[in-house]
C-alpha cells in the first residue's frame, strides 16, 4: 500500500510540470510556425500556412536591425544585378543587328563579361537574403 502512495505521488508530482510545460512549448510552436518565414528558392515565401510573392518581404521586417541591413543589401544587390542583366541582354541583341564582325564579336565578348559579373553579385544577393530570413526567423523565436 505504502508503495503505491509513493508512486502516485511522484507521477503526481511529475505529470503536473510536464503537462505545464508541454502547454507553453506548443504555444512557443505555434506562434514561430505562425511568424516565421520559410522561403525555398522560388519567388515566393510560406508565412504560417499562406504563400507571398517575394516582393512582401520588406513588409516581414520588425524585430531586427541586423535583419534590416540585410535586407536592405538584398535589395540593392537585386538592383545591381538587375543593371547588369538589362546591359548583358543589350549587347547580346545589338550584337544581332551589328554586319561587321569584329563588332559583333566584341559585342558578344561584351555580353559574356557582363553576364560572368552578374553570377557573383546573384549570389551575394542570396546569400543576403538567406541572411535576412535566418536573423528574421531567430528574432522571432527570441521575441
Amino acid at each position: 500500500m505504502r508503495t503505491i502512495t509513493v508512486f502516485a505521488s511522484l507521477y503526481l508530482l511529475l505529470s503536473v510540470p510536464l503537462k505545464a510545460q508541454t502547454t507553453d512549448s506548443l504555444a512557443i510552436k505555434k506562434y514561430y510556425e505562425e511568424n516565421t518565414i520559410l522561403w525555398l528558392g522560388s519567388g515566393k515565401y510560406f508565412k504560417g500556412l499562406k504563400s507571398f510573392p517575394l516582393r512582401n518581404l520588406k513588409n516581414e521586417i520588425r524585430y531586427s536591425p541586423d535583419a534590416k541591413y540585410e535586407f536592405d543589401q538584398y535589395r540593392n544587390s537585386r538592383k545591381i544585378y538587375t543593371g547588369i542583366l538589362i546591359a548583358g541582354d543589350a549587347l547580346l541583341i545589338s550584337s544581332l543587328f551589328v554586319k561587321d564582325r569584329d563588332t559583333k564579336f566584341g559585342l558578344l565578348l561584351g555580353s559574356v563579361i557582363t553576364f560572368s559579373i552578374g553570377i557573383p553579385v546573384s549570389i551575394s544577393s542570396t546569400r543576403n537574403l538567406h541572411r535576412f530570413i535566418w536573423l528574421q526567423n531567430r528574432d522571432v523565436l527570441l521575441r
